[in-house]
């Protein structure tokens, strides 16, 4: 009981922080909204599985072209523990690559 309350918890913080790094729902586009409401699956994998060993502010905050996140989130879906299915990994990438055309460049 006390673990699905702590997930309850982390899940709820992690979509909180998820609204507080996208972009703000005034400066999103018509065709952004769109995608943020067919894919809420892939956000929704991205988070369950990447933020299990990382920060997503830490993954949201890495630039990268899309060929460095297809080989690095190979290298993830790799590890031991990640437990990623080839469908749960292109759901990530799509994520992904979503995410980083819509955030402003980091410094």
């Amino acid at each position: 009981m006390k673990k699905c309350v702590f997930l309850m918890v982390c899940m709820s913080v992690l979509v909180s922080l998820v609204f507080l790094l996208a972009p703000s729902a005034r400066a999103q586009t018509k065709e952004e909204k769109q995608f943020m409401k067919q894919h809420d699956k892939e956000m929704t994998t991205f988070m369950e599985k990447c933020s299990g060993c990382h920060s997503l502010q830490r993954i949201l905050a890495k630039k990268a072209s899309k060929e460095e996140w297809d080989n690095l989130l190979k290298i993830m879906a790799g590890k031991p523990h990640a437990n990623i299915t080839p469908e749960e990994l292109k759901r990530i990438q799509k994520w992904l690559d979503f995410m980083q055309s819509t955030l402003p460049p980091g410094p």
